[in-house]
């Protein structure tokens, strides 16, 4: 089983098309393959991936293998413990016996320990991990608006990278520069500057063109100094097993603190070598960023995992709010500003329904159900979440319609419905593909199109391993909705081979990310004292240092 491609850019006449850890370029007409940058990781990783390979060892050889002798009979018995009876008299028992109220203590661990296997194994697909994809792959690509430059970002190591395009689809790379944590997604000013937001809340600023010899940027004066953090919690307030696992670990991180002296050479010593500016923060995930201009105003759009949008001034005013869109129940994954219609936001995640949004006034216009959409392909879906949208304009006699596009993660369809001029999703249409989708992008029409062309990736590998991951079509409109013509997949056979082999484990774990937003409830122990006082401190200390 290959890795499929997980996103891509259509700009002009090609397609840029992430897979793994690479960028291939296509012509978007002739399906030809142009040419593909290869993430400097993939070489190594399968290098190391040979070195670690480990060769069993055959039967015969295990047979060889020295037991460990038995310890002599003269050795004296093993020692005794005494434990108390229920009349409170001390008895002696030997090691090799089995002492009650330890064995009821192991059976309460035990018990315990099995609830929160429970809780793991209700979580399911989403137990999220703390630490990022292993494997090198690209989980981004945007272009400048005049295509001269590509942007990619690759996930296992946080880096962004800025590529020169020549106009005909070859790539050369320009800089790569490591952000401080994992971005989620990047969005372009119209003044070349690149918007980037984390996975920790933080969105940042970076200049396209990036000068090595160029000194970093110095920190803003009003930015505030973190203090040496110190526990409040103690061994006196703390009692519970869970609670003081986490007093440890901040004690721990204290005694680190202290052993550095503060000494503020050393903790800057790993600040990043290139301009880069915070403009903006979240106390949640960040999960979608977009730049928008209105009335000669430009904004900068944020959404997280706690349901905000949070609309704010643009540099050199990130720091000031302008609004919220609230309304969201779920996290929200996805969100786009349609074509032609800067004054309108539309929004996705977790609820069963799209949100169109007046995003300047933060007033909810109108919402939409892609949850019964999703039904009619499945009756038994139950909950969506949104994984992409796309907007385009269908040329008509009117004059050009406003259409939006969203995928949902793990279902076989595109879902597509037009903004009318009253602000509402009408004429919904479902176009149904052969394999669950990844990413979608929208062609920009040519003169010679006569209408829209979309470029899709899908996973082939669940139900229909025969598909093809990479797949363009062109739209049909028939009273308002959209409907699929000319489905032309894109053979990549010579690249395919060259892909290393993964299980579907690993696919499900790099590429279905979206659905893990979603917010589970813990059960407690039944057994374990409910946190209070310093207790509850330090299990808040633990999460806010986590």
């Amino acid at each position: 089983m290959k890795t499929p491609y997980s996103h891509v850019h259509a700009l002009g006449d090609y397609i840029f098309a992430a897979r793994g850890g690479g960028v291939h370029t296509f012509n978007v007409v002739t399906g030809s393959h142009i040419s593909s940058w290869i993430h400097p990781d993939t070489e190594k990783q399968a290098a190391n991936t040979a070195e670690n390979a480990a060769p069993t060892v055959p039967e015969e050889a295990k047979e060889d293998v020295d037991m460990e002798p038995a310890p002599p009979a003269s050795e004296e018995p093993p020692a005794k413990r005494q434990r108390l009876d229920e009349a409170g008299e001390a008895k002696d028992t030997e090691e090799g016996e089995v002492d009650v109220n330890a064995a009821e203590d192991q059976e309460k661990g035990s018990k315990k320990k099995g609830k929160k296997a429970k809780n793991r194994a209700r979580g399911g697909e989403n137990h999220r991990s703390a630490q990022g994809p292993e494997k090198p792959i690209v989980v981004l690509i945007t272009s400048t608006e005049n295509g001269k430059h590509v942007i990619a970002v690759s996930g296992h190591d946080k880096v962004i990278w800025v590529f020169e395009h020549d106009g005909e689809g070859k790539l050369k790379q320009l800089s790569q520069r490591k952000m401080p944590k994992r971005p989620i997604d990047i969005a372009l000013g119209p003044d070349s500057t690149i918007i980037a937001a984390d996975k920790f809340g933080d969105v940042y600023s970076l200049p396209l063109l990036f000068d090595p010899l160029a000194a970093p940027a110095k920190p803003a004066a009003s930015a505030p100094v973190q203090k040496s953090f110190k526990p409040s919690a103690t061994t006196l307030t703390v009692h519970s097993k869970r609670n003081r696992i986490a007093l440890e670990a901040q004690l721990q991180m204290y005694e680190a603190q202290n052993r550095n002296g503060g000494n503020k050479e050393e903790s800057n010593s790993d600040a990043p070598a290139f301009e880069m500016n915070l403009l903006l923060g979240h106390v949640s995930m960040l999960t979608a960023v977009a730049v928008v201009e209105s009335e000669g105003k430009r904004y900068i759009l944020t959404a997280d995992r706690d349901e905000h949008i949070r609309v704010s001034r643009y540099i050199p005013q990130a720091h000031v709010i302008e609004g919220f869109c609230l309304g969201h129940k779920e996290f929200i994954s996805a969100m786009l500003v349609p074509a032609g219609r800067n004054d309108v936001l539309v929004s996705g995640g977790g609820d069963p329904d799209l949100f169109v949004w007046d995003w300047k006034k933060g007033a909810k216009l109108s919402s939409t159900s892609v949850l019964s959409l999703a039904q009619v392909i499945d009756p038994e879906i139950t909950k969506i979440a949104v994984s992409s949208m796309a907007t385009l304009l269908y040329p008509a006699e009117s004059g050009p319609l406003t259409y939006v596009l969203a995928i949902c993660e793990g279902i076989k369809a595109i879902f597509a419905w037009q903004l009318t001029d009253d602000n509402r999703l009408n004429h919904p249409s479902v176009i149904q593909i052969p394999g669950n989708p990844l990413h979608l992008d929208i062609s920009p029409q040519s003169a010679n199109a006569s209408s829209p062309r979309i470029t899709i990736a899908i996973d082939p590998s669940v139900d229909a391993p025969s598909a093809k991951s990479l797949n363009t079509f062109t739209l049909a409109a028939n009273e308002g909705r959209l409907s699929s013509d000319n489905f032309t997949p894109i053979e990549d056979e010579a690249l395919a081979a060259a892909e290393p082999e993964v299980t579907q484990e690993e696919i499900k774990a790099l590429l279905y990310t979206t659905e893990q937003l979603r917010k589970q409830e813990y059960v407690g122990d039944e057994d374990e004292e409910p946190a209070q006082g310093g207790e509850a401190q330090a299990a808040a200390d633990a999460e806010a240092n986590t």
